[in-house]
């Protein structure tokens, strides 16, 4: 059986590119790193590095054997990863979410949970396929589907949102500077109404109206300099955080509704629990 040290080593070696950073990782001396790899090529029989003072060359044996050892190593760390993760559950999760969310927040909230559970598989179902056949069903308001439900407890405002730079192309400072603007919308322009009556007495006529299918589409629109949708806190939070999008005026009303997060079945998985905690972690923090 090989030596794993020689092993650990030369991946080491090829990852950090050279044999001071090898060492220096491993917390070695440069010799041991070298006397490794020699005791390594003697018991292969093959030659894995070419030698030079200024840079590291691998051989073709060298490449292959890298590429090799990456794959078991990483393997050997999800192993013990499960270990350490709570239970090492493992499974399938299958998931209906609301298509705006799912384009927007659904993506870092998965890439925690995954991180916390490498074993896990995530399935993700548009929301008309929510069912008890789901673990979890996270729906923009109600969803004739038996099952315990918790409302999102943080409040969810929508607002005026547009790319930053169109905000001073089109001179944007008071409610009737909409009117140049073109309105991106996700519904038949109830969003747009109701925001628009907590604003201004007088009556806003947009120079150009686009009608999308849902909330997910308009914002993407937005995002892409489209024009000026209806963001809310919960779906924006992440492009207001980066700079994607930008609020537009001292404009915001209520949501008419909340985010539920559904368990239908009993009893429930308890990876579908963790999930659960997972997403109104990420979706009620500040």
């Amino acid at each position: 059986m090989l030596n794993l040290t020689g092993l650990k080593t030369f991946h080491e070696l090829a990852r950090r590119g050279g044999v001071a950073g090898a060492a220096a990782h491993l917390n070695v001396t440069d010799g041991a790193i070298r006397y490794q790899i020699r005791q390594l090529e003697q018991e292969l029989g093959e030659k894995l590095v070419i030698r030079s003072k200024r840079t590291l060359t691998l051989t073709s044996a060298g490449s292959s054997l890298y590429n090799r050892l990456s794959q078991v190593f990483h393997e050997m760390e999800r192993a013990c990863q499960s270990l350490s993760s709570d239970s090492g559950m493992d499974g399938e999760l299958r998931i209906a979410c609301a298509p705006a969310l799912a384009g927007s927040r659904l993506s870092t909230v998965i890439k925690s949970f995954c991180q916390q559970y490498p074993l896990m598989t995530v399935r993700i179902f548009p929301i008309g396929m929510a069912d008890d056949s789901m673990d979890v069903i996270v729906s923009y308001g109600e969803r004739p589907v038996p099952g315990a439900r918790v409302a999102i407890l943080r409040d969810e405002m929508y607002f005026p949102v547009c790319r930053p730079e169109l905000r001073y192309e089109w001179d944007i400072s008071t409610p009737m500077d909409l009117g140049r603007c073109i309105a991106l919308h996700a519904d038949q322009g109830a969003d747009w109404m109701r925001l628009l009556s907590m604003a201004s007495a007088q009556t806003v006529q947009f120079a150009q109206q686009v009608y999308f299918p849902n909330a997910a589409a308009s914002l993407q629109a937005a995002r892409d300099g489209c024009g000026v949708a209806v963001g809310t806190s919960i779906l924006c939070a992440d492009d207001l955080r980066r700079g994607t999008l930008v609020k537009l005026l001292n404009i915001e009303v209520v949501a008419p509704n909340p985010y539920f997060v559904i368990q239908p079945g009993v009893p429930h998985k308890e990876s579908a629990e963790r999930f659960v905690e997972t997403l109104r972690g990420h979706l009620e923090r500040v």
